[in-house]
């Protein structure tokens, strides 16, 4: 159930704009066995079946449009966490800075390394390379943690030190969500099922052509074809690194780079 994700979208839309052309011709052919062409009913059925057909496809629609916004707000998403990681990693650098020497330095040190690898894991290919990225990322953040908490017994209650526990805390807060939600997708059975309805959609188009009389295959192509980019679109959209359309990760890039600048 899972070879949407591991599959290239370069075999995944062709598979599909083939399904559906196949399935249009299937359809040509069986309405011609079942439904001579000198029925005196082909007006009155082929108006039945026009009815239907838009129905059918106007569901569709719906289908993919939903599947469409529910992907596209899942990258917005992850651009949002981006934007608020790289803000916390640079606000707890600042607040780095206002520490004492002794203790400034081991966090910094730890926080750059940290941001790195964390930058590290962003910006690979989806697969177990990146997980195994993120989890040394996450091994780097124990260290960082320490750091903090150390800081913080030292530190008089104040300020300081409030801003500080919520500053390494929304750096581990955004981590984690980005990391969670860069494994979040259509779940691949409903992907299926998409896939099988715009198949069957096309055999009803071509059932509905072959009452009217007509064939119109290539205008009938052609819609096959915008289905199928949209159905990629949709599966691209859902690959936060191996698609085409990802989240630019150079706020965290310039982030990451002052970090060791400084």
């Amino acid at each position: 159930m899972d070879g949407f994700w591991s599959l290239s979208l370069l075999v995944l839309v062709p598979a599909l704009l083939v399904a559906m052309i196949a399935a249009h011709e299937l359809a040509l052919r069986v309405h011609a066995r079942l439904r001579p062409a000198a029925s005196d009913k082909a007006d009155a059925a082929g108006s039945d079946e026009g009815f239907i057909l838009s129905g059918v496809l106007g569901l569709l629609a719906l289908l993919m449009g939903f599947s469409f916004s529910m992907a596209l707000d899942r990258l917005e998403d992850r651009r949002e966490l981006m934007l608020k990681e790289t803000s916390a990693v640079g606000y707890l650098a600042m607040l780095a800075e206002g520490l004492p020497p002794e203790r400034a330095g081991p966090l910094q040190a730890d926080l750059k390394a940290y941001a790195a690898a964390r930058l590290a894991a962003a910006e690979m290919a989806d697969g177990t390379e990146r997980r195994a990225a993120e989890e040394r990322a996450a091994v780097l953040r124990a260290p960082l943690a320490n750091k903090v908490r150390a800081a913080m017994r030292e530190l008089p209650s104040g300020p300081l030190t409030v801003a500080l526990a919520g500053a390494y805390d929304a750096v581990e807060d955004s981590a984690v969500r980005r990391q969670a939600l860069a494994q979040a997708h259509l779940p691949a059975r409903v992907l299926w099922l998409l896939a099988v309805y715009a198949t069957i959609s096309a055999a009803m188009l071509g059932y509905a052509l072959a009452a009217a009389r007509a064939r119109h295959r290539v205008a009938s192509t052609t819609l096959y074809l915008l289905i199928a980019l949209a159905f990629g679109v949709i599966l691209d959209l859902d690959r936060p690194r191996s698609g085409a359309i990802t989240v630019d990760q150079a706020p965290f890039e310039e982030a990451v780079a002052g970090l060791s600048a400084g």
